[in-house]
């Protein structure tokens, strides 16, 4: 909780969650997590896959993303963690002091499968 002149700011976990599930989704390189998941989970449906713990003025965040093979995972992985301590320290205030990744899967790219040219005869 923030304490000013004019009172005290109160900030929820549930809003620190939601800003670092909208930052993870933002980063090129991941893909869904659950193998059910038919869409990409942007955003706050991200939210399941990260965890929060927010003491006084600090934050921990734990995401668990999946790799999309042929990105560098360490980069992918890095981004996330700069994306994610970023926007929760530029909207909240809150000091964040790890944002660990959790990598738990890696997935093919999805290519758009275009039907084979036609040949024309001579």
């Amino acid at each position: 909780m923030v304490e000013g002149e004019k009172g005290a700011v109160g900030i929820s976990k549930d809003v620190v969650t939601s800003i670092a599930a909208i930052a993870a989704s933002e980063v090129e390189g991941i893909a869904n997590v659950g193998a059910t998941d038919s869409v990409f989970r942007r955003g706050e449906g991200m939210k399941r896959y990260v965890d929060t713990e927010v003491e006084g003025d600090n934050v921990r965040v734990t995401v668990r993303i999946t790799a999309v093979y042929g990105t560098p995972i360490h980069k992918t992985a890095k981004q996330v963690q700069t994306r994610v301590k970023s926007e929760i320290e530029q909207m909240t205030g809150l000091r964040v002091n790890a944002v660990d990744v959790d990598v738990q899967k890696l997935v093919m790219p999805e290519t758009p499968v275009e039907p084979p040219a036609e040949e024309e005869e001579p």
